[in-house]
């Protein structure tokens, strides 16, 4: 599921670096079209404008020719020839509204069609300056600049009349008969002026836009490359931006996986502690700090020699040749309190051999010990159960003959005679006999228990009654404390009454010489606490582990059997029950059912 988790985010990050990059480069080329379309109209502007100017000039310089009458068309051309040499111009000429040329600085060209009317028209030439990029065969491609030609100041006519000699000088010059060529056209022209018929001229200058051209390729090279550049460097903080957000996910899927160990580590159900290389402690939890009664903080750093206790240090060293844990069950001695504890020690080496320390795992066995020994003592009351149960089959019935002989020989013998208080002795001890037998036949019994709803107000008054006699005879008070509204839980009434008579029997009789018998009963979350204490000699330390055992008793008259079987009727209906007991004080029997 991880690895599936890392391969999508991986999956998202490749196309998130595509799209990134797909906006990045339509925006790059957006950029660059408006740049470049920006650089075309700049270069039409300067264009224009120097065009503009050159005809603001040639126009200039023609009305000065003609206000100095200079007469002669070579004037003209002299003039066009001039303005032509200057950088970056192609050529000029000037046509009629037909676009047949009537002066070009290649004077060759005069007479020739520099644009149809069609094209004329297209252009719709005014007396401002235009331009358009004209491709022509006869030519290379230009920028022209174009509009009517006038000179300041000037009679239309005049310039008009002015034009046509000059293109009529040309023609003269040019035919080589020179008469037949020179007539008809003079012929023409006589004609135009006769009819009135007035020509607009235009003028049209062309530019050299190959330096513009080249410019611009190089501004569009360094603009392809500052793109490529921008572009990469967009790309490059991108790809950063996606490996510092994968390396800040993975710092934080690290950092959240740590943390997920260390609260593993820390609530695991057994003691760890973690030694580095140095021999000081690196790590020790919850549990393990429990077990040698330490402050987990106070003990990270500390020489592991400090803080285990020395039989574990020396296991340690007994297994530091052995590569597998090894593991001992051994009895730790922690403030004053000696507990069992499984002891498992193993070295932590790396892939290459290197020693990082060790780790020490301590469980500890309390509780197991003690399910254990309520395991046995559960075997041994089933063994003696066995046993009673054959006992009293085999005994009973014989003693009940023995005890009837006693009695009939009782009868026959004088009242207080020897022979008489003989068999009554008799009598007595096969009775006492019986009673045993009894006992062990109610231990040995299958808790066949009777459950249902029972109200502890009427056990608990049960109990006290049965108690009554015996407490007033031994000087003892009995004082009862039972909780309202207690709930009635399924329960044998009489098997608990038996129980709590027991457990009151033993503490009065502990009570010589007079003293407190308490039964307090209430509720404790789920739990029905049934508490009985007592005011009398109490019970020895070493006694109690063993004291529900069968046949423990410390009295002269008792059989052993009365406190296991309170045990067996509290476990039975599957409560529980602790002693609590101070040498001198009294002692505490408490029940709990849930």
């Amino acid at each position: 599921m991880r690895i599936q988790k890392r391969l999508l985010g991986s999956s998202a990050s490749i196309w998130l670096i595509i799209g990134m990059t797909a906006i990045l480069t339509l925006v790059i080329v957006v950029l660059a079209v408006f740049n470049y379309n920006r650089e075309v109209r700049y270069m039409e502007k300067v264009l224009g404008e120097k065009g503009g100017a050159l005809i603001k000039s040639f126009e200039a310089g023609a009305q000065a020719g003609m206000m100095g009458r200079f007469g002669t068309e070579s004037r003209l051309q002299a003039l066009i020839d001039a303005t032509a040499e200057l950088p970056d111009i192609l050529y000029i000429t000037l046509t009629d509204q037909s676009g047949k040329i009537i002066a070009h600085s290649d004077s060759e060209r005069i007479g020739e069609v520099f644009l149809s009317k069609t094209q004329i028209k297209a252009l719709s030439p005014t007396q401002k300056a235009q331009w358009k990029i004209l491709e022509d065969n006869h030519t290379p491609d230009s920028f022209i600049v174009f509009k009517e030609f006038i000179t300041l100041n000037a009679d239309r006519s005049q310039v008009t009349n002015y034009m046509m000699g000059g293109m009529m000088q040309h023609r003269m010059n040019g035919t080589s008969s020179g008469t037949k060529g020179t007539s008809s056209h003079m012929g023409m022209m006589q004609r135009q002026q006769s009819q009135d018929i007035i020509i607009k001229p235009l003028i049209f200058i062309g530019l050299d836009i190959k330096p513009f051209v080249d410019a611009r390729g190089e501004d569009i090279t360094i603009m392809a490359t500052t793109s490529a550049v921008l572009l990469l460097l967009a790309l490059g903080c991108m790809v950063s931006l996606v490996w510092v957000q994968a390396y800040h996910r993975s710092n934080k899927q690290l950092k959240d996986t740590r943390a997920f160990a260390a609260e593993i580590v820390s609530n695991l159900p057994v003691g760890l502690v973690v030694v580095g290389p140095d021999g000081n402690i690196t790590h020790l939890n919850r549990d393990a700090a429990a077990l040698l009664g330490a402050d987990a903080k106070t003990v990270i750093n500390q020489s592991v020699d400090d803080v285990l206790p020395a039989n574990i240090i020396k296991l340690s060293e007994d297994g530091a040749s052995m590569k597998t844990p090894i593991t001992r069950e051994l009895s730790i001695k922690v403030a004053g309190k000696s507990s069992p504890v499984n002891i498992s020690v193993a070295p932590v080496v790396t892939d290459e051999g290197l020693h990082l320390g060790k780790i020490f795992i301590l469980s500890d066995l309390t509780e197991i010990h003690r399910l254990q020994s309520e395991m046995r003592q559960r075997e041994k009351m089933a063994a003696i159960g066995n046993l009673a149960a054959g006992i009293a089959h085999e005994v009973r019935n014989p003693l009940s003959s023995i005890k009837g002989f006693a009695t009939y020989f009782a009868g026959l013998f004088d009242e207080g005679s020897e022979s008489q208080k003989a068999a009554k002795v008799m009598i007595s001890e096969t009775e006492r006999l019986n009673r045993v037998i009894s006992e062990l036949l109610e231990f040995s019994r299958p808790s066949d228990f009777k459950l249902r709803k029972t109200d502890m107000n009427i056990v608990i008054d049960t109990v006290s009654r049965l108690l009554q006699q015996d407490a007033v005879s031994q000087g003892v008070e009995v004082e009862i404390h039972v909780d309202q509204d207690l709930p009635h839980i399924e329960l044998d009434a009489d098997r608990i009454v038996q129980a709590l008579l027991n457990i009151g029997l033993n503490g009065i009789q502990a009570m010589e010489t007079g003293g407190q018998l308490s039964i307090n009963v209430r509720a404790s979350d789920s739990r029905l606490l049934i508490e009985m204490s007592d005011t009398g000699i109490g019970i020895p330390e070493k006694d109690k582990e063993i004291i529900f055992d069968p046949y423990f008793t410390t009295k002269n008259q008792g059989t052993g059997l009365g406190l296991a079987v309170v045990r067996k009727i509290v476990e039975g209906h599957g409560g529980k029950i602790d002693i609590a007991s101070t040498a001198g004080k009294g002692t505490t029997f408490t029940i709990s059912f849930v």
